[in-house]
């Protein structure tokens, strides 16, 4: 394999990791709001 096609992939997987970080954060943001308007309830 040529070191451009590892580089790609190393720079996809850690495009791929950091948008499933940034998603799942937002997601569990919402979920805390979301309790917190039930509990207040």
């Amino acid at each position: 394999m040529d070191i451009s096609k590892i580089l790609l992939i190393l720079l996809g997987s850690i495009i791929i990791y950091l948008s499933f970080l940034f998603l799942g954060f937002n997601l569990r943001n919402k979920n805390i709001k979301a309790q917190g308007i039930s509990k207040e309830e």
